[in-house]
């Protein structure tokens, strides 16, 4: 079992690492975020980059896992600047077809590890028809793909 922790804090960060968390994780999504959980009962979070290097900086068991936006016109930016401020793991979150997990994973180029939020029926379809051949394009970079209900 993997744990997981979110949080931007670099205390609570280093504190979960010493309670043997495995992955701590900085939220950046928000593009789209209102419009889609806005009347629901959930967090969207307020996370930044700048959250991401000093958790980053005081990390040295767990890995650091940012949840970065959908696939949009800044990805390639976004993912650039999560990996120099020190995140390990990219998390892709609503995706709806494997273009998106491909075109997410070449602009990882290997730098990080994927991670894949299976949240829409889309998402579900994709990677039982065919993403595991994307992911596995990508030798030095392992995978993990997790589902929400």
């Amino acid at each position: 079992m993997t744990l997981m922790y979110i949080t931007k804090d670099p205390v609570v960060a280093k504190i979960a690492e010493d309670g043997g968390v495995d992955w701590v994780f900085v939220d950046l999504e928000i593009h789209g975020k209102m419009a889609r959980q806005g009347h629901l009962d959930t967090v969207i979070s307020d996370h930044t980059f700048e959250d991401v290097r000093a958790v980053a900086e005081v990390l040295t068991t767990s890995q650091l896992l940012v949840r970065v936006n959908p696939v949009h016109e800044g990805s390639a930016e976004e993912i650039d600047t999560v990996i120099a401020a020190g995140a390990q793991i990219l998390m892709l979150p609503y995706f709806t077809h494997r273009g998106e997990v491909a075109e997410f994973i070449s602009l990882i180029s290997g730098r990080a590890q994927v991670c894949l939020l299976l949240e829409t029926p889309g998402a579900v379809e994709a990677s039982a028809t065919g993403c595991s051949s994307c992911l596995s394009s990508s030798p030095t970079a392992p995978s993990r793909a997790s589902a929400v209900a």
